[in-house]
C-alpha cells in the first residue's frame, strides 16, 4: 500500500510541475520562397556504355558535348554481338538486342571503372 501512495505522490508532483509551463510559440512561415536545392533530381547527362563488336568489346561514355575515345576491354560472356550495357545508377541495363534481353545485368568491372576514372575516384 505504501508503494501505491509514493507512486500517486510522484504523479501528482510531476503534473504540478507542468502547470506553469506554456507551449512554445509556433513558428510562422515566411512569405519568401524556399531556397533552391543545390543537387538536381534530373538524370545525369553523361552515359557510360560497354558495347560488343564482332571482334572485341569497348567501353566509352557519351554526352551532348563530347564522346570519349573507346577502350578495348574483355567481353562479358552474356553479351551478344550488337548489344551493349548501359550504366544506370548503381545497376546496369543490357540493351540493343531483342526486347526479352533488355534486362538488368551485373555491371562489368571495366564499365564501372571507366565511370570512377571519369569522376576522379580512380587514377
Amino acid at each position: 500500500m505504501r508503494a501505491g501512495r509514493w507512486l500517486l505522490l510522484l504523479v501528482a508532483v510531476a503534473l504540478a510541475g507542468c502547470k506553469g509551463r506554456e507551449a512554445p510559440p509556433l513558428e510562422i512561415a515566411s512569405a519568401s520562397p524556399a531556397a533552391e536545392p543545390v543537387m538536381s533530381a534530373r538524370r545525369p547527362v553523361r552515359r557510360y556504355y560497354l558495347a560488343r563488336q564482332p571482334t572485341h568489346c569497348e567501353t566509352y561514355f557519351s554526352d551532348p558535348e563530347l564522346d570519349s575515345p573507346v577502350q578495348v576491354v574483355p567481353c562479358p560472356l552474356y553479351l551478344q554481338i550488337g548489344e551493349r550495357i548501359r550504366l544506370a545508377g548503381k545497376t546496369c541495363m543490357r540493351e540493343g538486342g531483342p526486347s526479352e534481353r533488355v534486362v538488368p545485368v551485373v555491371c562489368p568491372d571495366p564499365l564501372t571503372n571507366l565511370e570512377k576514372r571519369e569522376r576522379g575516384e580512380l587514377p
